[in-house]
Order: structure tokens, then C-alpha cells, then sequence
């Protein structure tokens, strides 16, 4: 079942993911260096990120200092997106207080599943996931 991404530059669409769970795919092409969507969800502290991650919280992100996004309380879709270490085709950039997902040097094609590198802290190189869940 396919829902769509509100909140996005792009047409994005949920749908189940070959990689892990619900995935965000392009409904169109995305050309690269451009802006998709951004992260978006409750800003919350270090404190409570740590109790949110203890229960299972996949979805946070660090943002700065003692600030955090939890990407599926009352975010915008963006959390969907998956890790991909290899080739990934797309990228985080970070513009002061706020976190976008950027399509990447190739861009993403219409169909395409968005996914970027999570990152070592995330993902080990082993292929564990680190005791901390941050992106």
C-alpha cells in the first residue's frame, strides 16, 4: 500500500522497502544537489532522547548541543528514509537549526528508494547497530 509523503520539495510515496520496513520512494526524478525534505519531529533534549532510545527509538537525530529531532513523533516522513552504506543517493545537510535530506551526485529516479549513510555511530562497520541509535 502506497501513502504519500506530505511535507516534500518532491512526490514522495511510503511503501514497503526491500532494505527494512516502510521506505520513502521517488514518485519522480530528483535531480542532484537538490533539497527533498526535510527532517522534521519533536525537538527534544539529550536526556530524553537517551529514555527514548532505551525504549527503541529509531528515528532520532542529533541536531546540537543538548537538541535532538525524533523523526516519528510528529515528523514529516523523512524518518522512513533507510541506510544504505554503499552508493547511497542521498545526503544530510545540516543548515544551522535545521537537517534536510539532499538528493546526491547522481540524483534519484523516479521509482528509486531514498536512502543515505546512516553513518559509523549508527551502523558499525560489523554491521551492528552501536548502543547509541543516533543518526
Amino acid at each position: 500500500m502506497k501513502k504519500q509523503i506530505s511535507g516534500s520539495n518532491y512526490r514522495l510515496v511510503l511503501k514497503p522497502s526491500p532494505i527494512e520496513g516502510d521506505g520513502a520512494f521517488a514518485s519522480e526524478d530528483i535531480p542532484w544537489g537538490r533539497k527533498i525534505i526535510e527532517y522534521r519531529g519533536a525537538v527534544i533534549d539529550d536526556k530524553e532522547a537517551e529514555r527514548r532510545i532505551a525504549a527503541g527509538a529509531t528515528g532520532i537525530m542529533k541536531l546540537g548541543t543538548d537538541t535532538n529531532i525524533d523523526g516519528f513523533d510528529n515528523g514529516n516522513g523523512a524518518a522512513f528514509i533507510n541506510h544504505r552504506r554503499e552508493n547511497p543517493n542521498c545526503f544530510l545537510l545540516r543548515e544551522k537549526d535545521r537537517v534536510y535530506l539532499v538528493a546526491g551526485v547522481e540524483g534519484v529516479k523516479a521509482g528509486d528508494e531514498l536512502v543515505y549513510d546512516y553513518g559509523s555511530d549508527y551502523f558499525p562497520h560489523k554491521g551492528k547497530r552501536a548502543e547509541k541509535h543516533r543518526r
